[in-house]
């Protein structure tokens, strides 16, 4: 596990290594055991490493064996002992025992292809010699992250954004419709960064450079297609008990201790379980909780269920109102926008699992090939919503629910609600969309100054979305939204979110659910297997039930998001208030204060929860400062 960054210098003039050092250097965290470089005229790589797999030998950059193909990697290869295995039957001589050498010779055999061959969770760059060619490539689901920018004849690259920035080439703009994109998801999708002129590169992409042209090929895509409409239930909870019990194996490979994160939820419960089942030595487990007894936040008591049951070397940590002492450093490790308070409760874990291992599992990802998400569900049932009379839905039903208060223990029941039927009788994709989105149109010209509106297209996110959602044409409702979700939610929010938050701690985690076999084959299982009735991830419970208790099985999903409603009313509110003042938001030009006004009197009376829309603009308020005021 490492991070990686470089230049590629098409002006003419030499790169400087001190550039390249000053690069990786801002990103130390994700390796702080070891450095290296790569220099040749024009062209300058490093990387940081985190040291995970042959800690004596696999010092990076790494070479082929005349010298003339060089990489710098991020992450792990799970089947680097088979593809070594194979490659040393054809005549490649190895002279570490890392994963990274495995990419170089398969570059030598496949080319750009060389992708196809790799099971795992990477970025990395290639630099060949003899073509002048460099190929940047990341992983299939996104786990690990990949930033490019062209800039003045120079191609510079890098794990995280701010390489780029401290490579002092660039000068920092923002990209408005990014920011507009924000408002909407939360997170700004790929390819697009906050910044004008940086770009991710999508998960399963590769990309050339060379002679002043850039190429973005993708090379793989989940389909969902061939789904298996003739086999019984026992079918696919074997075949999936034998993928999943395999991706969590290979995921066991390492060099330096490991654990498991455990929420107490069934999907890392169950990583728990199948890793009980190869280590001969307790596992080591990693829980949060937030000392609100009695709340709908308070999971602890689940988590204590499956350290009972696998005998875990357990340790849990509490988290408590005073996150602002955290939160700058929290909203830092993004280098721009990102408003996903589980955030916080994962900086913590991540903090707290470092003391102990180097490496921990993640049950992250099932949710989303498995319709694990209470949306899911609602989506389902909407079309029996619409069959209700129009005069009952809307001078009843709305009426009742949209005067309920907001509840004083935390529980979001009341406003998932609210957020389901105000999406009416929508077409499923604007139903969809509206749900997940934080702010409509209509409250985003509410919120956005008229200059700030001058600046974006509105209906830009909408498109995005669309993009995917109607991708297949043929796919059921289900389908669309879990490869929906796929290619945004997971990418762009729970996975960055994993990375920077687990990096920021030298951390690597591991997302067994996310192996692209296992994917592959959710694709393939009828929607109905996933969710039935009211029953959501059907298959997976069905799959577990001999082993985990039912009462991990069937609890209520909650999540991983802190009690910030909670916390914004009470211990957090002089906080908020310092924070998002008028100043501050008439300063920067890009709000109406009136709206914002409004938003924080209705919160903090408890009307309404509208503590997401305060999150993302208490983090924009706080990355604006760090990032554009410095």
């Amino acid at each position: 596990m490492c991070g990686i960054s470089g230049i590629y210098d098409l002006s003419g003039k030499s790169v400087d290594i001190s550039i390249v050092k000053r690069m990786c250097d801002a990103i130390k965290y994700r390796g702080p055991d070891d450095e290296g470089y790569y220099m040749n005229k024009y062209i300058g790589m490093g990387m940081r490493r985190l040291s995970i797999i042959d800690l004596q030998t696999g010092k990076q950059p790494i070479h082929n064996e005349d010298k003339t193909i060089w990489i710098v990697f991020n992450g792990e290869i799970y089947n680097f002992l088979e593809l070594r295995k194979r490659l040393e039957e054809k005549g490649h001589s190895f002279y570490t025992h890392s994963d990274t050498e495995i990419i170089v010779h398969l570059y030598e055999d496949f080319g750009e292809y060389c992708v196809n061959e790799l099971n795992g969770m990477f970025s990395f760059a290639i630099w060949d010699n003899n073509k002048k060619l460099l190929l940047i490539a990341r992983d299939r689901l996104g786990e690990k992250p990949l930033y490019y920018s062209y800039i003045n004849n120079k191609f510079i690259f890098g794990s995280e954004i701010k390489c780029i920035l401290q490579s002092g080439y660039y000068s920092k703009e923002i990209d408005y419709q990014s920011l507009d994109h924000f408002f909407t998801f939360l997170y700004i999708p790929a390819p697009n960064t906050i910044f004008k002129g940086i770009k991710k590169l999508p998960p399963g992409h590769i990309l050339l450079f060379q002679k002043d042209e850039i190429k973005i090929r993708k090379y793989w895509e989940v389909e969902y297609k061939n789904i298996e409409k003739n086999k019984d239930i026992g079918y696919f909870t074997e075949a999936f008990l034998h993928k999943f019990r395999e991706a969590v194996r290979i995921r066991l490979i390492s060099d330096v201790p490991l654990g498991a994160l455990l929420s107490g939820g069934i999907d890392s419960s169950a990583i728990v379980a199948i890793m009980s089942e190869f280590s001969t030595n307790p596992v080591e487990t990693f829980n949060i909780g937030y000392g609100i007894e009695g709340t709908y936040y308070d999971e602890r008591k689940y988590a204590k269920i499956i350290v009972d049951k696998f005998s875990t070397n357990h340790h849990e940590f509490i988290v408590k109102p005073n996150i602002s002492e955290v939160i700058p450093d929290v909203i830092k490790n993004f280098d721009e926008p990102f408003a996903d308070a589980s955030s916080i409760p994962n900086y913590y874990v991540s903090m707290m699992a470092r003391r102990y291992v180097t490496v921990a599992l993640s049950g992250l990802g099932a949710d989303e090939i498995a319709g694990g998400y209470e949306r899911y569900l609602g989506i389902q049932l909407l079309k029996y919503y619409k069959m209700i009379p129009k005069i009952i839905r809307e001078n009843i039903i709305e009426r009742i629910i949209n005067c309920l208060p907001d509840s004083k223990k935390g529980n979001r029941s009341i406003e998932r609600i609210k957020r389901f039927i105000n999406t009416g009788v929508l077409p499923i994709d604007e139903a969809y969309f509206n749900y997940i989105s934080l702010y409509t149109l209509k409250q985003k010209e509410e919120l956005f100054s008229e200059s700030f509106m001058r600046n974006i297209q509105l209906q830009n996110s909408k498109e995005i979305f669309d993009g995917y959602f109607f991708q297949n044409e043929k796919l059921g409702t289900l389908s669309k939204i879990l490869f929906t979700d796929l290619k945004t939610y997971l990418s762009d929010d729970l996975l960055t979110l994993t990375d920077r938050m687990s990096m920021a701690h030298s951390l690597e985690v591991r997302v067994p659910f996310l192996d692209y076999k296992l994917v592959e084959f959710m694709a393939t299982v009828p929607p109905e297997l996933k969710i039935k009735g009211f029953t959501k991830k059907y298959i997976l419970k069905e799959a577990f039930k001999t082993i985990l208790p039912s009462s991990i099985l069937y609890k209520e999903k909650k999540g991983f998001t802190p009690p910030m409603a909670i916390w914004f009313r009470n211990e957090l509110r002089p906080y908020l208030r310092t924070t998002i003042s008028k100043e501050r938001i008439q300063k920067i030009g890009f709000f109406k204060w009136d709206k914002i006004e409004e938003i924080l009197d209705l919160h903090l009376s408890g009307k309404e929860n509208y503590y997401t829309q305060i999150w993302a603009l208490l983090v924009f308020l706080i990355w604006y400062e760090i990032y554009i005021e410095d």
